[in-house]
């Protein structure tokens, strides 16, 4: 068994909206430890109790890595052409029996908080007509201080 000597890499937690700055230590093609970036300009080195947890859920073995179908009754591994594919040919139907109502987005964090809610739902109002579509992003929860410093002051 090789060993490989350890690296440290910086980069930005996508767990929220805060984006805090990680410092990850990589051996073995695996996170080894996670701390706060101290030379992060938001974060200041200080991360909350998510961001440590990273490198569990990249090697949690039931994560998510690629898309899958629905096969006889089963998910099973496709490409994303395959997957986009499947899309294509079963959402017409569904919306044509069952309305336009039928069809929702969901968007969850840190996606949920910016702009981009915002142009996603008005794509899924246009490309459906459905109101089931988020109208704007819900406000944090504290509106007078970044998340990094809500977490550090608390």
């Amino acid at each position: 068994m090789s060993s490989s000597a350890a690296t440290t890499v910086v980069r930005t937690c996508p767990l929220c909206e805060a984006t805090c700055g990680l410092e990850l230590t990589v051996a073995d093609g695996a996170v080894r430890s996670i701390r706060g970036d101290k030379d992060d300009v938001f974060s200041a080195g200080f991360i909350c109790p998510k961001g440590t947890t990273l490198g569990h859920l990249h090697d949690d073995p039931d994560r998510l890595r690629g898309p899958l179908v629905r096969r006889d009754g089963e998910l099973r591994p496709a490409t994303w052409e395959e997957a986009f594919a499947e899309v294509a040919r079963r959402l017409p139907p569904i919306v044509e029996r069952h309305g336009r109502d039928a069809v929702a987005v969901y968007v969850g964090n840190p996606t949920g908080q910016g702009a981009c809610v915002a142009s996603v739902s008005g794509a899924a109002r246009s490309w459906w007509s459905t109101p089931s579509a988020p109208t704007r992003p819900s406000a944090p929860p504290s509106t007078s201080r970044s998340a990094p410093e809500a977490t550090r002051n608390s």
